[in-house]
Formats: structure tokens, sequence, C-alpha cells
């Protein structure tokens, strides 16, 4: 999840109830020769079929025996006209004209495809079908309130800032935390064995440098590690550390659970070993009492206090006849919410998503406010790539008493639907959109949104079903382009308008219980005229009638 196009798996699954209605609909995982073949045979049995392609244009092979229909989102001003160094395909004006037709999911990417491909190319409007299957979501709309008082359950990981002491310059777990995130039953844990030296994305290090091959700097008084997994029971403790200026010999105090010991660590890195029972189960290992007063100069201006190499832990007290392995670092995790609640659903490494702007427009939008909740949903495979990130902002952006939930990780439908009947507002503050699958989701659901009425989203997003935030165009390039010439525009979404969105989207929820009925009603109206299958059959017929053979190769 988060890798390059993996939305358009999202899409082909929302796609075939739709393509079922109209023909056998058969799903094929490679374009191989076992593929080209079957499709042969068809066509000499008399069988006309056809093959589309979701996947950009310039990733779809030429030379199918069957004509191919392109299916692709697009959010940008103008489509790749050019070829970038040597290959021809890096231009979708050239890979179009060989297939001849294609389809994509808003009327902003059908006439941005029209301006170089000319007014009679056959190209239709065709987005993921989601109306339809949001029903049972749908059908509570008209008594959902705005201010909720509900909790859900995921079992997934979950990072709450109710859960940290933030300041500005550190943050670290708090005490009602020394314990696994999520779940309490005390397991086995794990043998670890973690080098510092280099990245690893099952371990994550707050306030420390990035690795520098030997191990890593601290950076703060209250440096941190999150462990893979649980740590229980009589353990051996090992870590190899160093210490720089007056943390040489000082006393640091290390702990894990409920267990505590005194480090001094020297100049050249040592090894110093520990036997501990751990009564209160911990996936934390922290650190405090460093100093960071150490003279900084031009060269090496960071504030560096201890280093650290390596931690390694073995269960002592495991049964080793049948050596039980501990989870990770998640089972379950109930989260009550209070109040008015925000939901965004994104891809945090996905430049588009602008998701520090939704989290700090939110905070200082709710700074003095305790009844508020923005939930991050993140879409994306590694944690580390991104949790420094939020706890950074977390740190810039204190004091705040509005309350801010990363949800990472693969959710169940069960969940994700417990999710959207938790949520209030739909969040997304998208420079550009293809389609977006996760706001047409909530509003078929009958949940109002905050967003901009930008690029696909200007099909759908308007005063009556959202509180529009303002953008305006921007340079950009092309998403697959080596050299990141300005070639196109995307949108800026407006700070301000953001924040005022929140604070107008809060007074709504909490006195104004009948607009906001009206917003949700005129939410799931608007998507059933974009997305629900009564609307989008006719077009994709209408489509399917005008197949035309890829020109030859």
């Amino acid at each position: 999840m988060g890798d390059a196009d993996y939305s358009y798996y999202f899409v082909l699954k929302s796609y075939l109830p739709l393509l079922q209605t109209l023909g056998d609909t058969r799903v094929i995982d490679s374009l191989d020769e076992a593929f080209v073949s079957a499709c042969r045979q068809e066509l000499e049995s008399g069988n006309a079929c056809c093959l589309l392609a979701f996947a950009p244009p310039h990733k779809i092979p030429f030379g199918m025996p069957c004509p191919v229909i392109p299916v692709f989102a697009w959010e940008y001003s103008s489509i790749p006209n050019r070829k970038f160094i040597s290959d021809p395909k890096d231009s979708w004006t050239y890979c179009l004209e060989h297939f001849r037709q294609a389809l994509t999911h808003s009327s902003y990417a059908k006439q941005v495809v029209l301006q170089d491909m000319g007014a009679d190319f056959p190209i239709e409007a065709v987005p993921a079908p989601l109306w339809d299957t949001c029903a049972e979501l749908r059908s509570a709309a008209a008594s959902r309130h705005a201010v909720k008082h509900t909790s859900i359950t995921l079992g997934t990981t979950v990072i709450d800032n109710r859960d940290f002491h933030i300041a500005s310059e550190s943050i670290a777990p708090a005490s009602q935390i020394a314990r696994p995130l999520g779940g309490s039953k005390p397991e086995p844990c794990n043998d670890l064995d973690i080098n510092f030296g280099q990245s690893n994305p099952d371990v994550w290090m707050v306030g420390f440098y990035a690795p520098e091959g030997w191990g890593a700097w601290s950076k703060t008084t209250s440096p941190w590690i999150m462990l893979p997994s649980v740590v229980s029971g009589r353990v051996r403790l090992t870590i190899d550390m160093n210490a720089h200026g007056n943390n040489i010999n000082r006393d640091i105090e290390v702990r894990i659970g409920d267990q505590c010991v005194i480090v001094q660590p020297q100049v050249a890195l040592a090894q110093y070993e520990f036997e501990l029972e751990v009564s209160q189960p911990s996936n934390f290992i922290t650190f405090s009492g460093v100093d960071i007063s150490a003279k900084r100069t031009i060269v090496d201006p960071r504030t560096i206090g201890i280093g650290l190499a390596r931690v390694c832990i073995e269960n002592l007290s495991r049964d080793e006849a049948a050596a039980v392995a501990a989870p990770l670092n998640v089972t379950e995790h109930k989260i009550a919410l209070d109040g008015v609640v925000y939901t965004t659903i994104l891809n945090p490494r996905d430049g588009r998503k602008n998701w520090e702007d939704i989290l700090t427009a939110f905070c200082l939008a709710f700074r003095d406010h305790e009844d508020v909740t923005l939930i991050l949903k993140m879409t994306y495979k590694d944690m580390s790539g991104y949790l420094e990130d939020i706890f950074a902002l977390f740190c810039q952006l204190h004091p705040f008493k509005c309350r801010i939930v990363v949800v990472h990780g693969y959710i169940a439908f069960d969940e994700y639907r417990s999710l959207a009947e938790a949520t209030s507002y739909i969040v997304n503050a998208s420079r550009s959109e293809g389609q977006c699958l996760p706001l047409m989701e909530y509003m078929s659901s009958g949940i109002p949104a905050i967003a901009p009425d930008n690029t696909a989203m200007a099909d759908y997003i308007c005063e009556d079903n959202a509180f529009v935030v303002e953008s305006s165009p921007e340079p950009h390039y092309w998403p697959h382009d080596p050299q990141q010439v300005f070639t196109t525009l995307w949108y800026r979404p407006s700070w301000e308008s953001l924040y005022n969105a929140y604070r107008d989207s809060y007074e709504v929820a909490i006195n104004d219980p009948d607009r906001y009925q009206r917003m949700s009603r005129c939410a799931w109206e608007s998507q059933y005229q974009f997305c629900s299958m009564d609307k989008l059959k006719p077009r994709l017929e209408s489509l399917l009638k005008q197949i035309r053979q890829p020109a030859p190769v």
C-alpha cells in the first residue's frame, strides 16, 4: 500500500460490478503469452473482446491482439505530449493515438485529454461506481449527528497525541502508555537485535539524527525508540552506547516498561548489559537526562547527546521447548471519540495530498478546543517514512488541546465502516485529484466534506455539500518526468481558507444541526449524480459501442 499506482487496484475492484452488468468479465493478472493466446482463441471463435487496462497509458504494452481501453486517473492541466529522453511512450499522446480510445474518471481529465487529442477522440469520464456500495452507511445518514459520543476499535497501529508528553523541543511517551499500542495482555517477547547504523522500517527512532553507519546520535533531551514487538517478563537488555560533551560519564536513565536502569556512557562505544523483570509490557525504550548544551559549530551545528549503535533484547523467561513469538506492537486499540470528528485518508508520501496543511490548520483552528479530533488514516506501508514529521509538527504546534489520532496500516472492512460512522466531516486539501475514492465513499455515505473544488473534485464539491477550500493554479511537472520540467499546473490550496473551513464546520456541527443534515443529504445526492451505477452505465456502454482496434505498431 502506498506504492506508485497502487490505487489502480481499488479502482479496478470498484469497476467490476458495473462491468459485469455489460458482459462476461475476467480479471487478468498479467498480459503474458497465456493471455494473448486466450484472447486470440476468443476472437477466432467469433467472440468480441476488449482489454480494459487499469494503468497509466505509458505502462500499457503495445501489440495486444484485441482493442485496448486505457483506464486512468489524471489530475494535471495537460497530459504528457513529448518523450523525456528516448522512449516515445513517455508521451501519452503517442500512446493514446495507438490505443485510439480511453476511459478516465472526471470531466476535468476528459477535457485535458481532448485538448491534445482533438475534440473527436473517443474518451469518456466514468469514475469508480462507489455510490451503490455505500447504501448501508447512507441509510443511517438521516439520523446521524455531527457531534459524536462513540468509540471504534482498530486492529492496527494507532498514535494518539494524548498518549505523549509534548514540549516545544521534545516528545516522549507518557507513563500511561508504557505498554504496547493497543492490547494489554502480557505475552512472551521476541528476541530482538537491532543495529542503528542503518534505516529499519520496523524500528521508529524519535529524537535521533539519521543513521551514520556505526549508529545514530540523539538530538533531544529525551530521545526514544519504538520496538517492533512487545517486551515483557525476564529479559537481558544489551545496549551499545557512547556519549558526547557533558554526557560523558553522566547518569542517563534508560527505561523500558516499569524497569529503569542507569548508564554512564563514555566517549568510546561500550556495551552495557542488564537483566530485567519487565512486569509492565512495553515496546518503548526511553532515554532521559541527556544534555544537549555542548558547544555547536558552523561545521557541525547538531545538538548531539548520546550515540546508540545497537540494542539487543533476549527473552530469558520463555519456555524453550515451546517458544511463543509475541505479536507486533498492536492487537486491538479502542478509541473513544467525543465531539466533532474530522477524518482524512491519504498517502503521506503523495505530494498532492498536502497533509501538513490539514494538520497545522486543524491544530491552530482548535488550539483551545478539547472536543475536536482529527483522524489521519495513513495509507502507506512504512510508518517510519512519516512518523518523525508528525512528531516534529506536534512539537512545533505545542501547546494545543485538540486531539490528533494517526491510524497506520490496513484496517478491515468493518473497521473502515466504523470509522466512517464515527466521522463528522471528511477532509481533503489536495493540490489535485484524479477522483479521490475516500472522499467519494464518505460523501456517498452522507458525510459532508471540507475540500477544494479543483480538478476532479469540481464535479461534485460545492457549497451545498462541503466547506469549499479555495485554491489557485501553480506550476508543476508531470509525475513520471525525470527532468521535472514545469510543463503543467496543479493547484495550491489556501491555508487560510482551510483554517476557516474548520472553524465554520465546527460552528455548524455544534449550533446548526439542520444545516448539517441538509449538507449530509446533498453530499450523497451529488455522489449519486457523479458515481452511481445508474448514471455511469450509459456512458460506459456508449464508449464500448465505438471500440476501435489499436493502430499498427
